[in-house]
């Protein structure tokens, strides 16, 4: 008896901890197989997309904010990671299998429905990037695929003698007309005439596309006159 309680509390102290409360709240994978959602992690894992034709709503691991299409929302207790997959309220299931059929479009159910949303994504991507003004900051825009995840990749070349430094990753997705956008902080690429390599990837399928600047002053043009105090 004492062999088999000691071989059951080995098994439950090996398995990942559910969050608490998490007994009441509702696997996102079974919220995208009942509303037909393509269920996704972002590339860099930060972030999880689920999309059908006409919503893109994006979920982040302990955050009560969450985008949908082109717009955020708040949820009222925030997504918990357990096991591969986000748990959620039953309130948010709810809205999210409501959000499927309010703003995606008929279509076809069965083989054809399922084929729509097990198709890859096909495209390129297009980017511009500058810097953003009185801060420092770059402001990044562009388009891909509706509702294709894209990983923002922000590098540094600072000196032929210094190899390429990786500044930092963001993920982001497109909306349902295939824009996206981000204000990016340099840090810690400060150096003025630092050339920032500004590199935006998506899923197979999808050509990467890259944008290049040297930072200067975050108000460069400017005169104020501290700067011209002695």
């Amino acid at each position: 008896m004492r062999t088999t309680m000691a071989l059951a509390t080995a098994l439950a102290l090996a398995l990942p901890a559910l969050p608490a409360g998490a007994a009441s709240r509702v696997p996102l994978q079974r919220v995208a197989a009942q509303a037909g959602y393509q269920y996704r992690w972002s590339p860099a894992g930060a972030a999880l997309v689920l999309s059908r034709p006409g919503t893109v709503v994006v979920l982040w691991p302990g955050a009560q904010v969450y985008q949908v299409n082109d717009h955020r929302e708040v949820t009222e207790s925030a997504p918990s990671y357990s096991r591969g997959d986000l748990y959620v309220t039953p309130a948010l299931a709810r809205h999210l299998e409501a959000l499927a059929h309010r703003n995606s479009p008929s279509v076809v159910t069965g083989a054809a429905s399922s084929s729509t949303y097990d198709r890859p994504a096909q495209g390129a991507i297009t980017l511009e990037a500058r810097q953003l003004q009185g801060s420092e900051a770059i402001d990044v825009e562009g388009t891909a695929p509706s509702g294709a995840p894209v990983t923002i990749t922000l590098l540094a070349l600072v000196s032929y003698d210094v190899p390429t430094i990786l500044v930092s990753r963001h993920d982001i997705v497109t909306d349902v007309n295939g824009r996206f956008g981000a204000v990016i902080p340099i840090a810690s690429a400060y150096e003025r005439g630092t050339t920032l390599r500004v590199l935006a990837t998506s899923l197979s399928g999808v050509a990467s596309a890259q944008a290049q600047l040297t930072t200067g002053a975050p108000n460069a043009g400017v005169s104020v006159p501290l700067d011209t105090t002695h």
